[in-house]
């Protein structure tokens, strides 16, 4: 037989393919995964194949791509996931009113993560969060810094099932963190004093009198007065303050203790402390109190 009285193949009907995928468009599955979205007919198999290849190929690929593939994963990374305690979830809230910062690293993904940024001379106190959490798998790198020095230190954790609801309370609108009295209610001592080596500083008087101030100028005059109101309530009289940069017009709050206030939280946190955060409690230069009451350098 010739060519010519031989039937033709679909090799050589070039309107046999797009028949074949008029008919597979009409017949794409959706998603077992319930997202509503159909199968794509899949690019290498849609020239030359047919359309019970095309729809076995479904059969056996149920889900868009990473669908399925992502349910499965993130059940066993749930069930695999090492339990926070009280304890350390009280940290992860204290240093994320400070300085740490809570994310989804990509618009894909399911869980959040912990990250900071210190300064390089930090590097030590970063470290020592990092032993503290280290369920999360942290990850440490020197980095070239943009701003100010020259290098800076990081951290990002693994994502975790348990920062979810963290997430939910540090950032309810999805956005930016938002001061409110359940967040604050989750932090402990301990949990203070990660938020103080984060965004606390302490300002001595030419006799030793010490002043301790939290920078809290990221957040609104009503997120400052929460935390003063919250700190008052544990016994830790604050005070909302403020200043302006410069010609702005624009004002920055912040959080004050008096003298009083001020040896009273150091005494407390300073069990916390690392060698590296020394300075953080007056390096021993804090004089003794005046009219008697607590001193650092006693401990009671």
């Amino acid at each position: 037989m010739d060519k010519s009285s031989r039937p033709q193949t679909r090799d050589e009907n070039p309107g046999t393919d797009l028949s074949i995928q008029a008919q597979a468009e009409q017949l794409r599955p959706l998603c077992a995964c319930g997202c509503g979205s159909k199968l794509p007919i899949p690019t290498y198999l849609q020239s030359g194949v047919t359309l019970h290849r095309i729809q076995s190929y479904w059969q056996k690929h149920l889900y868009l791509k990473g669908h399925g593939i992502w349910e499965r994963r993130k059940a066993k990374f749930i069930a695999d996931s090492p339990i926070l305690s009280t304890q350390q979830l009280g940290l992860i809230y204290g240093t994320l009113l400070g300085d740490g910062s809570i994310t989804y690293p990509n618009k894909h993904s399911q869980l959040p993560r912990l990250a900071w940024t210190h300064g390089i001379s930090q590097q030590d106190w970063m470290a020592s969060k990092a032993s503290r959490l280290s369920e999360l798998r942290p990850k440490l790198q020197i980095v070239t810094n943009q701003g100010y020095g020259q290098q800076s230190c990081t951290c990002q954790t693994a994502c975790h099932p348990q920062l979810s609801e963290v997430f939910k309370i540090v950032k309810p609108t999805g956005k930016g963190k938002t001061v409110n009295i359940e967040w604050l209610q989750q932090i402990d001592l301990e949990g203070l004093s990660w938020w103080y080596f984060d965004d606390g500083s302490l300002s001595l008087s030419p006799e030793g009198s010490p002043t301790v101030h939290l920078h809290t100028e990221g957040y609104s005059l009503a997120e400052n007065e929460l935390i003063a109101s919250w700190l008052t309530d544990r016994g830790y009289p604050a005070d909302v303050k403020s200043y302006k940069r410069g010609g702005q017009l624009r004002l920055y709050y912040y959080i004050g203790f008096n003298a009083k206030t001020s040896r009273q939280w150091l005494a407390d946190l300073q069990p916390y402390s690392i060698p590296s955060m020394a300075y953080k409690f007056g390096n021993d230069r804090i004089c003794e109190p005046r009219w008697g009451g607590k001193s650092l350098r006693s401990g009671g």
